[in-house]
Order: structure tokens, then C-alpha cells, then sequence
């Protein structure tokens, strides 16, 4: 199974020139599920998706916003649930029926305002995915807008550290990916962005993670890589200011 994130950057200014680039990335990306961030409004997903050739999606719409949160699948999407009263509407989550697995499909966006609310929010996720107890495994996605191995979030989830002394334990599927997902020196989206980024260094901060299963088998890695990560045409121009995040995962039943 291939699932994917992919902040897609909800920009009215540049959208009419990437969207184009955006589908075709999804369809040569062949992913069964993708988590989508920053999705411009209902009708532009229904667009993308109808286009693209992909059958199912859910979509949560901000309340103050017509921008939302995606997941589009090859597979039918169960119990899909829109949590408008978690804190800054930071996930959604979906049951995905795969092979006779059961699989929980959380897609996050934290804001990039602040650590703190940031630690708020992804205390919230984690405690509506333990809320479901009939999933054989959980995969949370999306744009953490945090450092891998310098945040307390990347820390909390994998177990190094614990957040307002709470636990929890999860996979970095990325973790041997030393690639950024936000690259301020290769994606020229990002060279006129408040001129902050001629002293920035690239960060992956789009990430897929397994919670830990044991005593179950864990899935293994067949592959793993980023997408949208090369400029198109004689200007380079990149479909989104992240590139997008894949894993391969193989289940045994």
C-alpha cells in the first residue's frame, strides 16, 4: 500500500499555475491514500480528484474558511470522521478497509504559530486516535511544522519525551530520509517568502508515522521517498512550496 502527504498551499496567487502540476504529481505518484493540507476549497478537491482518477475522498472544511483538510483514496473510506471542536481544526481521521485490515488514517496540519499550541493540538489528535479501539493499525500523516529530532512533537510521538506527562509511541516511517519536504534553497516558491530564507535551512516537516503495534507484526518498508520535488517547464516552477512525502508499506495478515 502507497499513502502519501502532501501539503498542497492554499496561495490564490500562484494555485491557477500549480494546480495542473499538483494532479499530474498525484497521478504519477500512484498512491492508494493521500493526506492533503491546504486544500483551497471543496470544489477545487472535487476538481483534483475527478481528474486525477481517484474515487473517494473526505474533505473538512475550517469552520471560519473554505479551506480544509483532504484524504483521497482508491479505497472506500469507512467511519470518516471531521472533528471541527478539536483545537485550530487541526485533523481529520478516516477507517480505510484494506486486505481484511482495518487501518486508521489520521491527517494533521499543526500551525505553525507556536510550539505551544502546537504541543495543545497534537495532544488532542493522539487522544481521539486512542478513542478507537477497532483499527488493527494507525497511521498519522501530514505537515507537522516541526523538526524531526529537535521538537517536542517529533520527541513526543516517538517516545522520547512526553508533553504535559503524557505518553504515547510511534514510528517515524521517514526517519532514515535525510531530504526536506520544506526546501528553502531548492523551491524558488520559497525565495520571496518575507525574505527570511536566504538563513534558513531545509526540514522535512511532512511526515507519516505508525503507532507502535506491538505485539503485532509490524509492516515493512518496500520504498519510500519524496514527490513533487522537481521544478516542470522553463521556469521551474514546483507544484506546492513542501514536497510531498510516500511510503510503501507491505502487511502481513
Amino acid at each position: 500500500m502507497r499513502l502519501a502527504t502532501f501539503n498542497l498551499w492554499n496561495n490564490k496567487d500562484t494555485w491557477s499555475i500549480r494546480k495542473s502540476l499538483i494532479i499530474e504529481e498525484i497521478i504519477n505518484l500512484k498512491a492508494d491514500i493521500i493526506a492533503l493540507q491546504e486544500v483551497p476549497n471543496q470544489l477545487e478537491l472535487i476538481s483534483i480528484v475527478k481528474e486525477a482518477g481517484i474515487p473517494n475522498y473526505s474533505f473538512m472544511e475550517y469552520l471560519d474558511d473554505t479551506e480544509g483538510l483532504a484524504i483521497i483514496s482508491k479505497f472506500p473510506l469507512k467511519s470518516v470522521r471531521v472533528h471541527s471542536e478539536l483545537f485550530n481544526q487541526c485533523a481529520m481521521r478516516v477507517n480505510v478497509h484494506i486486505d481484511g485490515l482495518i487501518l486508521g488514517i489520521t491527517n494533521v496540519h499543526l500551525t505553525w504559530r507556536s510550539a505551544a499550541e502546537r504541543e495543545k493540538e497534537i495532544l488532542e489528535v493522539v487522544s481521539l486516535i486512542s478513542e478507537d479501539t477497532g483499527t488493527d493499525y494507525e497511521l498519522l500523516g501530514g505537515d507537522f511544522n516541526s523538526r524531526p529530532y529537535f521538537s517536542s512533537i517529533y520527541n513526543y510521538l516517538t517516545g522520547e519525551t512526553s508533553i504535559n506527562s503524557c505518553d504515547t509511541s510511534w514510528v517515524d516511517l521517514g526517519q532514515s530520509l535525510n531530504d526536506p519536504t520544506l526546501d528553502f534553497q531548492k523551491n524558488n516558491w520559497l525565495h520571496t517568502k518575507d525574505n527570511l530564507n536566504t538563513i534558513r535551512n531545509p526540514f522535512r516537516y511532512d511526515w507519516i508515522l505508525l503507532k507502535s503495534c506491538y505485539p503485532k507484526k509490524e509492516p515493512k518498508i518496500a520504498s519510500h521517498g519524496l514527490f513533487a520535488n522537481r521544478g516542470k517547464g522553463l521556469n521551474d516552477i514546483f507544484a506546492s512550496d513542501h514536497f510531498g512525502f510516500f511510503v510503501d508499506l507491505c502487511f502481513s495478515k
